[in-house]
């Protein structure tokens, strides 16, 4: 049976945006990662942090949920917190540096 490629977009903040096609294994595993052949500006070429996507995806060590600090920066201690918490605080935070320091000390 021939692979299944998805079309899809680099998701790194770089001026390339670069088009994909993503090799779908299942429903929830990713296999290779490729530029997009038909894409006019990177004519299917991808910069090497894409090209090994799918091993930081599938990282047994990579962060599943949101964490809190708990103890000083660096001591490596952190609790486990909620979606719906975690994006409250950020939003919170957020609200704050606009307020102290204008917009552009969050969206420059």
């Amino acid at each position: 049976m021939a692979p299944e490629y998805l079309s899809s977009a680099c998701p790194h903040d770089c001026p390339s945006t670069c088009a994909l096609e993503v090799e779908r294994l299942d429903a929830h595993t990713i296999g290779k990662v490729r530029g997009a052949a038909d894409n006019d500006y990177t004519l299917g070429v991808i910069c090497d942090k894409v090209s090994r996507y799918r091993e930081r995806i599938h990282h047994p060590d990579r962060l599943s949920h949101p964490l809190r600090r708990t103890g000083p920066k660096g001591s490596g201690k952190f609790e486990p917190v909620s979606w719906d918490d975690a994006l409250d605080e950020v939003a919170g935070a957020f609200k704050h540096a606009t307020a102290q320091h204008g917009a552009e000390a969050v969206w420059p």
